[in-house]
């Protein structure tokens, strides 16, 4: 009897003991998994598509864009432009000036900041590398993960060297909860002076891209990066063009 009464307390301590392992390993394995998602969760990356719509405007001249790059750029950091500072002469002139992203597009293949970048160039149903005149768009696609910043630079053509994009830093692709940022971004935007080129009135000046004789042309500024504040009238963005973003899950 009492060898019995021994071996029932021996047995409840072994199945109490085998029940706390298995609820501690359950715990340790929910542990796990639940860190697994989360990592997951900020390495995985999402396809976003990007267009940049010309609507014209009520201007006296027709609002034209230009060809331009897209960066997918780490946080804090500046990769196209600095405000304050002088164009880093990597490109963004060109684009700013001519509307010609090549030159930027080569210069950023080795930039330890930038994640991915590339050009868009056609206008959607376009044959071919185009300015984007009012009614045409401009898409691209991009892919990211949690922390990563958009940046793009596309040239408002009746001007010297104006551009339209967000700031230096880029927007972010993620909310603080960590999903993907959706729809109108074009409060976002601004209309930055690259500094490289004395500003003419907008519309008209001989030496804009419409009206210039050559790429490159116009007479240097040698100033900064700024928003622009040069005297002259410029449409609210908003009228003028719109740029939305969808998540392609």
């Amino acid at each position: 009897m009492k060898k019995r009464m021994f071996i029932i307390p021996l047995m409840a301590v072994l199945i109490w003991s085998c029940s706390n392992d298995s609820e501690t390993l359950n715990e340790a394995f929910n542990t796990a998994n639940s860190s697994a998602i989360k990592a997951n969760s900020n390495n995985a990356f999402t396809k976003f598509k990007v267009t940049i719509h010309n609507l014209g405007g009520s201007q006296a001249y027709p609002n034209v864009l230009s060809p331009g790059i897209y960066v997918v750029q780490k946080k804090n950091t500046a990769p196209l432009f600095m405000p304050g500072y002088a164009d880093y002469g990597e490109g963004l002139e060109a684009i700013a000036e001519d509307g010609n992203p090549g030159m930027l597009v080569s210069s950023l293949e080795n930039d330890s900041e930038v994640r991915s970048h590339g050009a868009f160039t056609t206008p959607v149903g376009g044959g071919g590398p185009a300015p984007a005149f009012p009614g045409d768009s401009y898409e691209f696609y991009v892919t990211a993960k949690y922390g990563d910043y958009l940046n793009f630079a596309t040239m408002f053509v009746q001007s010297n060297d104006l551009f339209i994009g967000p700031s230096a830093m880029g927007l972010a692709l993620f909310n603080d909860k960590k999903d993907p940022i959706s729809g109108d971004i074009t409060m976002y935007m601004e209309l930055w002076d690259a500094g490289t080129e004395v500003n003419e009135e907008p519309g008209v000046g001989p030496n804009q891209a419409p009206r210039q004789s050559g790429p490159d042309t116009g007479v240097d500024e040698n100033g900064v990066v700024q928003l622009v504040d040069d005297g002259y009238s410029y449409p609210n963005l908003s009228d003028i063009v719109q740029i939305t973003i969808t998540p392609m899950y």
